[in-house]
């Protein structure tokens, strides 16, 4: 069994590359580490138009994965249960991130890392690369990703490659006056659920 992962405290950028892994391992289950950051969980909540779905953590059997994709993470003490799993000498471990090295991080037999804003953007240049198409509500979810962890396309951080992405999934009908209004409404560290769920009702 391939499960696809991310950190606790996923946010939006965890989340925007749970969805571009999906595309690239359609066959993978699809399951958080543990908690989403409030904004994350609010967006779940109040909306209906995404049908992004995932596995509860307690109905896996880890003894079954076979192979763990984790994204937007590669230190082990920050994936939960998930650590055990990928220290297991027969798992298969694939591993797309875009963080600084750390001590306690995993290796895996594939390993996409790259120095740029989001790891959204290391994942939509493979896309771009297998030529897998994306629909418009994936390339929101993605833009937000990078939009949220660059601050807008302006933290130092910031690379040419996050601005490429940004490109591609324009092209591909990401809805930026949805972005804007979350972006410009909600402080990326404090969103509010009334704010969140007068956007998301527009897509309904």
């Amino acid at each position: 069994m391939d499960v696809i992962t991310t950190h606790l405290n996923a946010d939006f950028d965890a989340f925007a590359s749970m969805v571009a892994a999906k595309k690239l391992y359609p066959d993978a289950v699809v399951a958080f580490a543990g908690s989403q950051e409030k904004s994350l969980r609010d967006f779940f909540l109040t909306s209906a138009y995404y049908a992004f779905k995932w596995e509860k953590l307690k109905n896996i059997d880890l003894k079954k994965i076979t192979r763990l994709i984790l994204v937007d993470i590669r230190q082990k003490n920050r994936i939960g249960k998930f650590a055990r799993v990928a220290e297991r000498p027969d798992v298969e471990l694939h591993i797309d991130d875009h963080h600084p090295p750390a001590d306690d991080d995993l290796r895996g037999s594939v390993e996409v890392v790259q120095e740029v804003g989001a790891t959204t953007t290391v994942l939509c240049g493979l896309l771009k690369k297998k030529k897998i198409d994306i629909l418009p509500e994936e390339a929101t979810i993605m833009m937000l990703g990078i939009y949220e962890d660059t601050g807008n396309l302006t933290f130092p951080s910031t690379t040419r490659e996050d601005y490429l992405a940004a490109a591609y999934l324009k092209s591909k009908g990401a809805d930026l006056n949805l972005i804007s209004d979350i972006l410009v409404k909600l402080d990326c560290r404090d969103r509010t659920h009334a704010v969140l769920k007068a956007i998301t009702q527009r897509l309904l």
